[in-house]
């Protein structure tokens, strides 16, 4: 039987709006991502001007409580949410405006989820040191592509340039990241490619209702990795993932208008796809049963290592609501320090979540080379997936800051 190639992360990007660059990196990422890739050089120019990424961070004092709805909507919010109605968020991130569209059009849009994406994938490439092309496979989930079909993943592809890599999107919904990590390690492992590309991305700020008791938890964020072959003993161990299919349409995507809007006889509309909480009884039992599924399934994937829960060196996850990673992390006893969660910066980014912290518990040397790590996730549909790997030396030196 042939040996199993050792795989794993060795290199992450991430797209966070007006997150602060390296200066020591600022003026050669800016070339990178100049030379190698198609975003518009409005972009770039933040990043080579200020050391920033393209954007903004939003407070809720900009998004709600300066606005003159702002009473309306704490008066329709459900009444446990009136008294605390941002739950710990404390700031999300916003994309800039596409500056194609501002130029072009009476009612310019945010920047597009393939640029988002674009721009996190240029970053992981630039932080790997390696030639582009040697990426042979380009894996993609946007939780708001540029186009319901064909979706952003040969898109993409183009706009990094790379010429010898196939492309096709991975949608488990905001566990997504995790899955596409395990099908590029599955591939990696098997010697069916080299090089595998993951990136995803959640840009809320095209599709927010902000008269939603949930707008205050969703911002905008696109993050990426490579996954390639890494030093033995390290990457990947095992991996599991379930479905419950019967609550899938508890949240789902719907076209209808803002829940707090005063229609006119003539005029816009502004019905457009947001999304939206449906089925009120099967929220109820995914938030009662959460502790239970990511214990099925991180239970599902102990049973096929020699592994259990004590061996957790460190704990990565989605943060859907502000109560989820704690709920998680005291169900499957991983102690308070091993754990990062960036809720109050980001909120909740979807498909980047789990990423984001990947990323920024190492970039803060909270999980360090040879940590083996549990990242698991849920994501409306509704998935369930976790991951055990170890974390690669390589990867912890690309991301030296």
């Amino acid at each position: 039987m042939k040996h199993l190639a050792n795989a794993g992360l060795i290199s992450m990007g991430g797209y966070l709006p007006a997150k602060p660059v390296p200066s020591e990196k600022a003026s050669a990422l800016a070339d990178f991502l100049r030379k190698e890739t198609l975003l518009p050089p409005e972009y770039i120019a933040p990043i080579e001007n200020d050391a920033l990424l393209p954007g903004r961070v939003e407070t809720n004092w900009d998004g709600w409580e300066s606005q003159p709805w702002y009473e309306s909507w704490l008066a329709q919010l459900p009444p446990k949410k009136r008294e605390n109605p941002f739950q710990g968020a404390v700031e999300r991130r916003r994309v800039p405006m596409d500056p194609e569209s501002v130029r072009n059009s009476v009612r310019p849009h945010p920047m597009l989820s393939s640029d988002a994406e674009t721009l996190a994938a240029g970053m992981a490439i630039f932080n790997a040191g390696i030639d582009k092309n040697e990426i042979d496979l380009v894996l993609c989930s946007s939780l708001v592509p540029d186009l319901h079909v064909p979706q952003n993943a040969s898109l993409v592809q183009h706009k990094l340039g790379l010429e010898h890599a196939g492309a096709y999107n991975v949608d488990t919904c905001c566990s997504s990241f995790i899955t596409m990590m395990e099908v590029a390690m599955t591939y990696v492992r098997m010697g069916l490619k080299k090089k595998v590309l993951v990136v995803g991305s959640s840009l809320d700020s095209i599709i927010n209702d902000k008269s939603t008791y949930y707008s205050v938890y969703i911002g905008d964020g696109a993050m990426a990795g490579i996954v390639g072959e890494v030093e033995e003993g390290y990457g990947y161990i095992a991996s599991h993932s379930h479905s419950i299919g019967r609550r899938h349409k508890a949240i789902v995507f719907a076209e209808r208008e803002p829940a707090l809007y005063k229609t006119t006889s003539q005029g816009p509309s502004h019905v457009q796809e947001y999304v939206t909480f449906l089925d009120k009884d099967m929220q109820k039992e995914i938030a009662k049963e959460t502790q239970n599924d990511i214990i099925r399934v991180t239970d599902g994937m102990f049973a096929k290592t020699s592994y259990g829960r004590k061996d957790i060196d460190f704990l990565i996850t989605h943060q859907p609501v502000p109560w989820t990673p704690e709920s998680w992390r005291q169900c499957l006893d991983v102690p308070k320090d091993r754990i990062h969660d960036t809720w109050a910066k980001y909120g909740n980014i979807a498909v980047a979540s789990s990423a984001v912290n990947h990323l920024e518990a190492i970039e803060e040397g909270k999980m360090k080379a040879g940590d083996k790590c549990l990242i698991v996730s849920s994501g409306v549909g509704e998935n369930h997936i976790c991951l055990f790997h170890r974390i690669s030396p390589t990867l912890v030196e690309n991301l030296r800051l």
